[in-house]
């Protein structure tokens, strides 16, 4: 069974500030504030940008393109891992320096597409800048996901996964309300700048704690590389890439990855189908379709913090996963038989929420078995390779979510997240998730 890290008893400050590993109030802000930066790009990317194109008239095949492409970077964190399980500033902890450097391009992009200013038929210039946001935004979340593995106790994970996604989905709320409500005027530059103030004050915030107490607060500031950023800092490719590749060697850690793989059609519709099914079909505005994006992302916020800690308590993970996907199959299965018969908005948003926060609420308890079965010294590496997985199976979907539209209609749509769903589940549960017999000790 993987332990946490050994922490100090008593609290070490720096200046009056605690170190994340000393402090659980500060561990949980820091984590919640950049989750909550890592929503910015996505609220851009999937809700706002989106439902702006499809007001423009822009085709369910090409938003699907414009957010499979915006999306990809979000599939090579695997990558993104490997970079940072090698290298690092040690002195100022594994992950840190990568955090705050990931925060700052994503300012200077979001400066740049003020600057570019693209409107909706610049629409290869607009993917191309949302592609490098989202790529900023992707280093970003791997070096949190490492973070939270390398500090955060095994008796808080199913909460701090509930915390990680409940910020996202605040971030993607607020930053969909914000800028769809001034792309309406067709102003991207207020946007872009609008948000980029938005991401520099919280990157304040969090710039402010260190890892550990006795590292260095900035590149010149005093400190030491703590024994623990010492001992599990890799100092060449080949241990990282032969302790992951052991990892995939196992049966159970492979079908896994294809069970998450399969369990992300809900997410990928809705930032490729629901947009174009709203605006085009049922004649929302795009301020519209962002405010409801916004309103049902606080929803699932309030979900992911409520939701699977007691239901992993009460049923234990592995039927507390069975209870969550088979209710998100049933639901998409009636969406996709009743959707011709639907009549005004009301049958869209009741099962758009629903979907959307039970297949929240799942993922979470997904990502908290693949925190269990993380390495913590190439942390980074191998959560990567689990979030790839399901990152590119997203882009995937995304990408031909506008030629299944034009084969079968809106309603092939979600009998596919039907499917994909009980494929999804039943591939998790050969892979045993839930069973703490696979749960084995990776600090070697």
């Amino acid at each position: 069974m993987t332990r946490s890290l050994a922490t100090p008893a008593m609290p070490s400050r720096a200046h009056g500030i605690p170190a994340l590993t000393t402090s659980k109030p500060a561990r949980f802000a820091t984590i919640m504030v950049l989750y909550f930066l890592q929503g910015v790009p996505v609220g851009l990317t999937t809700v706002a940008l989106t439902a702006w194109l499809a007001a423009q008239g822009s085709t369910p095949v090409e938003i699907g393109a414009f957010v499979a492409f915006a999306l990809l970077p979000w599939s090579a964190k695997l990558f993104n891992g490997l970079l940072m399980d090698r290298f690092t500033f040690k002195p100022m902890g594994r992950r840190r320096s990568w955090i705050l450097a990931a925060q700052g391009l994503m300012m200077a992009t979001l400066l740049a597409m003020a600057a570019l200013a693209p409107s909706a038929s610049d629409i290869a210039l607009l993917s191309g800048l949302c592609f490098v946001l989202n790529l900023c935004a992707a280093f970003n979340d791997v070096a949190v996901d490492g973070l939270a593995v390398d500090i955060v106790p095994n008796d808080e994970r199913t909460a701090i996964n509930s915390v990680m996604f409940a910020s996202q989905s605040a971030g993607i709320a607020i930053s969909s309300v914000i800028a769809g409500s001034l792309l309406m005027s067709g102003d991207i530059t207020t946007t872009a700048l609008v948000l980029a103030v938005l991401v520099a004050v919280a990157s304040v915030f969090v710039g402010v704690f260190r890892e550990r107490p006795s590292e260095r607060l900035l590149p010149w500031s005093a400190g030491t590389a703590s024994s623990e950023c010492l001992e599990r800092q890799q100092d060449a490719f080949w241990p990282i890439i032969s302790r992951v590749g052991r990892s995939l060697a196992n049966r159970y850690v492979l079908l896994f990855l294809a069970g998450l793989a399969f369990t992300q059609a809900p997410f990928a519709f809705a930032d490729s189908v629901s947009p174009t099914l709203a605006v085009q079909q049922l004649g929302w505005d795009s301020d519209v379709y962002s405010n409801f994006r916004g309103l049902l992302n606080l929803i699932a916020a309030g979900v992911a913090l409520m939701l699977p800690v007691p239901l992993v308590l009460w049923l234990g993970l592995s039927r507390a996963l069975i209870a969550q996907l088979v209710a998100v199959a049933f639901l998409s299965a009636a969406a996709g038989l009743t959707l011709p018969n639907w009549q005004g908005d009301t049958a869209f948003m009741v099962y758009e929420g629903a979907i959307y926060a039970l297949s929240l609420s799942s993922m979470i308890t997904l990502i908290t078995w693949a925190m269990r079965i993380c390495n913590p010294a190439v942390a980074a590496t191998q959560f990567a390779l689990f979030m790839a997985s399901a990152n590119f199976a997203r882009s995937i979907y995304s990408a031909n979510s506008g030629f299944l539209i034009e084969m079968g209609g809106y309603s092939a749509t979600y009998l596919f997240m039907s499917m994909t769903s009980v494929i999804g589940l039943l591939l998790c549960l050969f892979a045993r998730v839930g069973d703490e017999q696979l749960v084995t000790n990776h600090e070697d």
